[in-house]
């Protein structure tokens, strides 16, 4: 039976929102949609990157990455979207991070870095756009 391969998830962290986070809590009910909307938003951009850097062999594995809402387990976690891979691409870790006789083709940690201030700003628009309409 083949060991299964556990991965460390990728996080990345958007600083310099605190003021806009102070307002959202402002939003009363409506804070959680606006946090949903604005986390997708940030990780429709990851995902689409990943999705041009991942390497293509047969398409299953760029093909098959995905968005997925997480449920928040942590309490300074609002809402976490994280791009995950559908059936059929088992190969998802180790094309990512390598083994000892496969080098690692990298695609999503570059499509995080790379992306950074695009996720925080599509983030932090979605986030103001929610201000603005309860306002």
């Amino acid at each position: 039976m083949a060991k299964r391969l556990r991965v460390k998830k990728l996080k990345t962290h958007i600083e310099g929102l605190d003021e806009v986070m102070k307002l959202v809590e402002q939003l009363g009910d409506a804070a959680a949609e606006a946090l949903d909307k604005a986390s997708g938003a940030g990780a429709e951009i990851v995902l689409a990157a990943a999705k041009q850097k991942a390497p293509v062999d047969t398409g299953l594995l760029r093909d098959s990455l995905t968005l997925k809402k997480s449920k928040v387990r942590k309490p300074n976690i609002k809402s976490e979207h994280v791009v995950t891979r559908g059936k059929g691409a088992e190969h998802f870790a180790p094309v990512e991070l390598g083994t000892s006789k496969m080098k690692a083709q990298p695609f999503l940690r570059p499509a995080i870095d790379e992306n950074k201030k695009n996720v925080a700003k599509a983030v932090n628009d979605e986030l103001l756009k929610a201000i603005g309409r309860v306002r």
